[in-house]
């Protein structure tokens, strides 16, 4: 018993020492970075790194939007902070980390996929989302690092000290073209949107807590929240019931970001020439380079014009 406990103590002061997941809690070696591809957990180390100022929120609906784009062209600084598969109450979680270690917030991207459309919040499924670690509490953080996943990442994150590792890119862009190559499309992945609610005061609780957020947030914070575009195919067909559900959903969006100075709200999910191409998608929600370009551009316009930004798509 008191090797294992001995044995444990160790692991924990190492814990301590390296801080495995880069939250800024603990660590005493000032490493910069983790070197991992599971977005749930390395959003944590991006979003309270101080060179950036500026965030992308989002699933990998969000993920092909270039952080350096939109630096290169307002003078901000914008991190990815897309998590892979979240939902809206996972990446509020992620914006409430990044906002606790940014005192100065230059500009605010949100990508809202039907998820955040929906009119109950739904149980949560899949792996569960490592809320720990973007908790404000020590302890909570602490006692998950007793782990196996966790001692594996504190020598990542040694190895990255050392200079044997290197770290993932700092502002978080990571192309899905490595694993989705040009050329191909999948019928698969078809987007989510809710059952049309049958009062016609439908109540939004996802957009609600973002509307909590910003109202938080000071008045010259420009907020960009852009619906990204899906297949054409799967564009709810105006007039349906779908269409109109989604068109409430859109307008709670846009109540979001109203009265704001340098603020917009986009809607690319339309049937047009673009979205009807299947070279300009992987599959029925996740785009191509082609599209990602013309929506950076669509945000920069926003975060110089706002609302009268002129958007080419």
């Amino acid at each position: 018993m008191g090797t294992l406990i001995g044995a444990a103590m160790l692991v924990l002061a190492l814990m301590v020492v390296v801080d495995p997941y880069d939250s800024g809690k603990l660590g005493l070696l000032g490493i910069d970075g983790v070197d991992n591809r599971l977005t749930q957990i390395t959003a944590a180390s991006r979003a309270r790194d101080p060179n950036f100022n500026a965030a992308i929120l989002g699933n990998s609906t969000a993920q092909m939007i270039e952080p350096e784009a939109l630096s290169r062209a307002t003078s901000l600084r914008f991190v990815q902070l897309y998590t892979t598969g979240s939902a809206p109450r996972e990446q509020l979680a992620v914006l409430d980390f990044f906002l606790r270690n940014h005192k100065q917030v230059g500009a605010l991207v949100i990508a809202a996929d039907p998820g955040w459309c929906v009119h109950a919040r739904p149980k949560e499924e899949g792996a569960p989302f490592p809320y720990w670690l973007y908790d404000t509490s020590v302890v909570t953080y602490a006692v998950r690092l007793i782990s196996w996943q966790a001692i594996e990442q504190a020598f990542q994150r040694l190895g990255i000290g050392l200079g044997w590792r290197q770290r993932m890119n700092p502002d978080g862009f990571v192309s899905y073209e490595d694993i989705w190559p040009p050329g191909q499309f999948k019928e698969a992945n078809a987007p989510r949107d809710p059952v049309p609610a049958v009062s016609a005061r439908a109540a939004f609780p996802e957009i609600s807590a973002l509307q909590d957020v910003v109202r938080k947030l000071q008045a010259d914070v420009p907020i960009v929240i852009i619906v990204p575009p899906t297949f054409a195919a799967t564009v709810p067909i105006s007039g349906t019931d779908l269409a109109l559900a989604r068109g409430a959903c859109d307008a709670a969006l846009k109540a979001v970001i109203a009265g704001r100075a340098r603020s917009n709200f986009i809607s690319y999910r339309v049937d047009n020439a673009l979205t009807r191409d299947r070279d300009n998608f992987v599959d029925f929600i996740h785009y191509r380079p082609k599209l990602a370009r013309r929506i950076e551009q669509g945000i920069i316009a926003s975060l110089r014009d706002g609302e009268s930004a002129k958007i080419d798509f």
